[in-house]
């Protein structure tokens, strides 16, 4: 994999690609009007700093880039079930699997603070660039996005590092044991994803480090649920469901 410019070279884009290509441990090579096609033939993936923001190009024809339909669908539908399972107070939450930040933007839209980890450098680079520039065309939303606090670094890790009771809620969204086909917005994903699976020792941190509460969500086939305590929230004709353990109960 390289890291380059679009066509439109400008002297911005350019720094950015050099900045980036530093923090990625990637080489930076100057597009010099070369095809997209050209640079995947000789170097194979493609990383593009574009005006519009990030773009992943795999040499295969598939793409991987940041963009919040998702989460502007749920901001407008009159109900979400995690924001339910989460509760109406202003919450710290910590989005202990990032991805696309769906989920971190409903949350921090809603008027939770979002911290969100990501392991995967590529992905973390690509999402958290654009929830700082991305423009959805609604500033409340754009606020939203610009709030999340995003780190690069596995769940478990950063959980050892913080001191008891730091958040109020941990959400844990792992890539599904079983696959949705209908998910095509994960396609581009994929490639680059963590597919660790919920341990006992990631459950014994978050149990630490949670003050009200751990959510976990998964496919409806998954053992997660049963396996570490999980009560299960059925949602009927669904494909995934969510799961808490209620550490301190509301009064």
């Amino acid at each position: 994999m390289i890291i380059t410019t679009s066509s439109r070279l400008t002297r911005e884009l350019e720094e950015e690609a050099l900045r980036l290509s530093e923090v990625l441990h990637l080489d930076y090579v100057e597009r010099k009007k070369q095809s997209l096609v050209k640079l995947q033939e000789r170097f194979g993936d493609v990383l593009l700093v574009t005006k519009e923001g990030l773009v992943l190009e795999y040499a295969n024809g598939q793409s991987f880039s940041f963009h919040p339909d998702t989460a502007i669908l749920r901001i407008k539908a009159p109900r979400d079930p995690l924001l339910e399972l989460i509760g109406g107070l202003p919450l710290s939450v910590l989005d202990a699997t990032m991805g696309l930040a769906s989920d971190s933007i409903v949350l921090s839209f809603a008027g939770h603070e979002v911290t969100a980890l990501e392991s995967q450098p590529i992905i973390e680079t690509v999402v958290a660039h654009g929830l700082q520039t991305f423009d959805t065309g609604n500033p409340d939303i754009n606020q939203a996005m610009r709030k999340i606090r995003t780190h690069c670094v596995d769940s478990l890790s950063f959980l050892k590092s913080q001191p008891e009771q730091s958040y109020d809620v941990i959400y844990c969204d792992p890539m599904f044991s079983e696959v949705i086909t209908e998910s095509e917005n994960l396609s581009g994903l994929k490639p680059l994803a963590n597919y660790a699976v919920f341990s006992k020792e990631l459950l014994t941190e978050a149990r630490r480090v949670a003050r009200k509460k751990i959510i976990i969500k998964a496919h409806f086939r998954d053992k997660v649920f049963g396996n570490f305590g999980f009560f299960r929230h059925v949602r009927p004709n669904q494909k995934f469901h969510y799961g808490e353990i209620i550490i301190k109960e509301e009064r």
